[in-house]
């Protein structure tokens, strides 16, 4: 069996990659030791993220370092063990999320995300799956106005650098879109540029049946 490519992973991302390059004319080869989408694309968060120029970065400020180092987090998790092993990385990475680093990466990043939306919109048509993509955006909300207050600020930079859009709103603002939430909030920021997946596993098996 000759192909011109072989994809290895046959996730959310895998499996795009693998349409688009047909739609080229290759002959492509897609590859996983599970079936599709049964692992990172299963259960992911189904956001198209839009807005998400700025990749994760390494924090720097001494409190977070020590909540990380303190295994005090539930966005990671390090078993001190392999600690010396990925050490150089985590300083590479440190390194290159230093504020003008981390600035200079987001204008390189953001151009690969700057036509998600529509892509994905456009690979859901073709595979019978826009029923699964909503385009509603999505909220982040805040207990306390200082941290919203920051979000807001930061929100407002992207926009302006950017061309994403958002909605600061208020406790009112936030019951109104989702009256469920019972949380004591002060406000949120409303994204409404992104879309949401709500099966992600779903539209993964949707794109692999186009492919």
């Amino acid at each position: 069996m000759r192909k011109d490519v072989v994809v290895l992973g046959a996730g959310i991302v895998g499996v795009s990659i693998a349409v688009h390059l047909q739609k080229r004319g290759r002959s492509v080869l897609l590859v996983d030791r599970r079936k599709p989408g049964e692992e990172t694309s299963f259960g992911n968060a189904g956001l198209i993220q839009r807005e998400g120029v700025y990749p994760y970065g390494f924090p720097h400020d001494f409190g977070a370092l020590l909540r990380y180092a303190l295994n005090n987090t539930t966005d990671a998790h390090y078993h001190l063990s392999v600690l010396p092993r990925i050490a150089p990385f985590l300083f590479q990475y440190w390194m290159h999320s230093r504020p003008a680093r981390h600035e200079q990466i987001a204008r390189q990043y953001a151009p690969l995300i700057e036509h998600c939306v529509t892509e994905h919109t456009a690979l859901a048509q073709e595979a019978g799956a826009t029923d699964l993509i909503r385009h509603t955006g999505w909220i982040k909300v805040f207990r306390e106005q200082k941290s919203m207050d920051r979000e807001v600020q930061d929100a407002e930079e992207t926009r302006r650098d950017f061309g994403v859009n958002f909605a600061a709103l208020d406790r009112r603002g936030v019951a109104e879109l989702e009256p469920h939430l019972t949380a004591d909030l002060v406000g949120g920021v409303h994204w409404t540029d992104p879309a949401w997946v709500s099966d992600p596993h779903g539209l993964t098996l949707a794109y692999v049946r186009l492919f």
